[in-house]
């Protein structure tokens, strides 16, 4: 009996311990298996996008994430932790949210969480711009936190959203301008600056492009003038330009120079074409068009100046300008002018315009004007005028011109024709004696003689007498009253004085002989005249006239000066020749010694008048 009851507290010793272990074990297993939080089911926490596969820089992307805790145990102090994508920029989210700028990380905080209890956040990104074409943007992990029983949990999404980008250069903004630089119509000959502008309008960086210039054929290439600097292809008239690196919103400005050339025809149009290469291919194509006018050319045209006498140019001569105007251009000249400025030092002559008709002096500018209308390519018109040459000019000059030809989009200056106008003779002749010069006056009518006969010199004829002065005598004054004078020509007539001197010939030779020599000395030519004829009766002492003469004549031979012989023609009629004192000469006297002296003077004179 005692067995049983103890074999029976054993069994129910046994199940009290298992009732109790397993309302334990049940327990336990209500309390951490079934109350607790849930986040598994994927179809109430997960993340989706509001765009899929492929997007473009500077497209907004939002993202949204849905959680739910479908377990059977609240949570706390909830939070949605994530990264915003890399190349993108945060933009906001639909609720309250921190945004950490340094790291890119955005917190939600949605507080305690009932069981069954979800909702739903989301947040907005813009994708970079510039992006490489095939830039993944992809999102990151999500992760849950929160608090159960006092300690801390996670829960990851760990699904991956991409998108791939779609981007590229762009360049439809290609501009190009061409612009005179030398006027208003684009002509042969003119200056032409070209400039490109690029921008790249796209939403991808790029590297690597070319801009391609090709220059039409008859533009001449200024090389110098490229900006910047770039590859030139002389052979193909073309010009590279290569950009390494080409950021989106960029311009680039492309810059060159070129001359329209001569072999231009007339309103010939030339096309110059510009491209952008990239990745080896023409993205874009953009070209100029202009016209080219072809212009007269006036640059064959001649001018010429002669005096009309065909001779020498004196002042107060003629002078006749002809022009031929001559058209060897592209296309005919069309209204223009020819602009004739009347050469200093002359004077137009009204009427002597040829053709008159279009001819208009403007007497305030002293100008002559022809207006031309047209001239035919390869025509050519004569026009001609007269001017006369200053009288006041006897110094000579050179008479120049600067005619010139405007209009019609043209300046040209004809070759300059000038002519020399020649200088006067000048020439100075001093006639050095004794009374005789002061009583006949007789140089006066040699310098009429002289200027008479040579037009274009003026001779200035100086007596320089002293009465009863001898020839030795004449020698000490001629340094201070000939010399200075810078005579070319001195004439002297000593002996009148010396006759019946103590000296005698002797004293008249050496003095004549010195004078001579005088006057060598200076540069001067000197012309020794004799005695004229003397009424030895009522002057005795002149009887030994011949014998003087003779000296004189001598002296002369000696030196190898001309010997003038007034006395035979004068004792021819002495009556008409020398005054009553029988000694001195009268007007007539004067004059007959002025014309013997003039005939011995022209044999060292040139045809002008000039000294030989």
């Amino acid at each position: 009996m005692k067995n049983k009851k103890r074999n029976l507290w054993i069994i129910i010793s046994v199940l009290v311990v298992f009732f109790a272990a397993s309302a334990i074990l049940g327990y336990y297993f209500y309390f951490f298996f079934y109350l607790k939080p849930s986040f598994e089911k994927g179809q109430f926490n997960k993340i989706i996008q509001s765009t899929g596969g492929e997007i473009k820089p500077g497209n907004e992307i939002t993202y949204t994430i849905d959680y739910k805790n479908t377990g059977n145990l609240t949570v706390f102090e909830f939070l949605i932790k994530t990264e915003i994508p890399d190349n993108t920029e945060f933009v906001s989210t639909d609720i309250a949210a921190d945004f950490n700028k340094s790291d890119n990380t955005l917190l939600f905080r949605i507080g305690d969480l009932e069981k069954n209890e979800g909702g739903r956040v989301s947040f907005s990104v813009n994708v970079k711009t510039p992006l490489d074409n095939g830039t993944v943007i992809k999102s990151n992990e999500v992760v849950y936190e929160y608090t159960v029983r006092g300690e801390k949990n996670f829960y990851r999404i760990e699904k991956i959203l991409e998108n791939t980008v779609v981007s590229s250069p762009d360049f439809s903004e290609f501009i190009i301008s061409a612009v005179d630089l030398n006027g208003k119509r684009l002509s042969t000959g003119d200056d032409v600056a070209f400039k490109i502008t690029l921008k790249n309008t796209g939403d991808m960086n790029a590297e690597n492009v070319k801009v391609i210039n090709k220059i039409p054929e008859k533009l001449i290439l200024y090389t110098d003038s490229i900006n910047p600097e770039a590859e030139v292809d002389s052979s193909q008239q073309q010009i590279t330009w290569n950009i390494a690196e080409f950021p989106v919103n960029k311009i680039k400005t492309f810059t060159f120079k070129a001359k329209a050339g001569s072999d231009f025809e007339n309103l010939e149009k030339f096309k110059n074409t510009a491209q952008v290469q990239y990745e080896g291919q023409v993205k874009n194509e953009i070209s100029v068009e202009r016209e080219v006018y072809g212009f007269p050319d006036f640059s064959q045209s001649t001018n010429t100046v002669a005096d009309v006498n065909g001779e020498s140019v004196w002042a107060g001569d003629v002078l006749k300008y002809t022009f031929v105007i001559k058209n060897s251009g592209l296309r005919p000249g069309e209204n223009f002018s020819l602009y004739c400025p009347i050469p200093k030092g002359t004077s137009f002559l009204s009427g002597s315009e040829n053709p008159h008709e279009g001819a208009e002096y403007d007497s305030e500018n002293n100008v002559l004007v022809w207006k031309i209308e047209d001239l035919e390519v390869g025509e050519e018109k004569t026009f001609t005028f007269e001017s006369k040459i200053s009288s006041s000019l006897i110094k000579g000059a050179k008479i120049a011109s600067a005619f010139y030809i405007e209009g019609d989009g043209q300046f040209f200056e004809l070759e300059p024709a000038s002519i020399s106008v020649r200088s006067y003779v000048f020439t100075t002749v001093v006639c050095m004696g004794d009374s005789q010069i002061l009583v006949s006056n007789w140089p006066a009518v040699l310098d009429y003689l002289l200027e008479s006969t040579y037009p274009r010199a003026e001779f200035t004829v100086i007596g320089s007498g002293v009465a009863q002065q001898m020839a030795y005598q004449g020698v000490r004054r001629f340094d201070s009253t000939v010399a200075g004078y810078g005579p070319q020509v001195v004439v002297f007539g000593y002996g009148t004085n010396d006759i019946g001197n103590p000296g005698g010939t002797a004293e008249l030779w050496n003095g004549i002989n010195d004078l001579i020599n005088k006057a060598k000395g200076i540069g001067a030519t000197p012309i020794v005249h004799s005695i004229g004829w003397i009424d030895t009766v009522k002057h005795e002492s002149k009887k030994g006239i011949f014998s003087y003469n003779n000296a004189l004549r001598d002296v002369c031979a000696a030196n190898g000066v001309p010997y003038v012989d007034i006395y035979g023609p004068m004792s021819d009629d002495p009556g008409k020749y020398v005054g009553p004192d029988g000694m001195h000469w009268t007007a007539d006297g004067g004059s007959l010694v002025a014309y013997l002296v003039f005939n011995t003077i022209v044999n060292y004179l040139d045809q002008e008048g000039s000294r030989k």
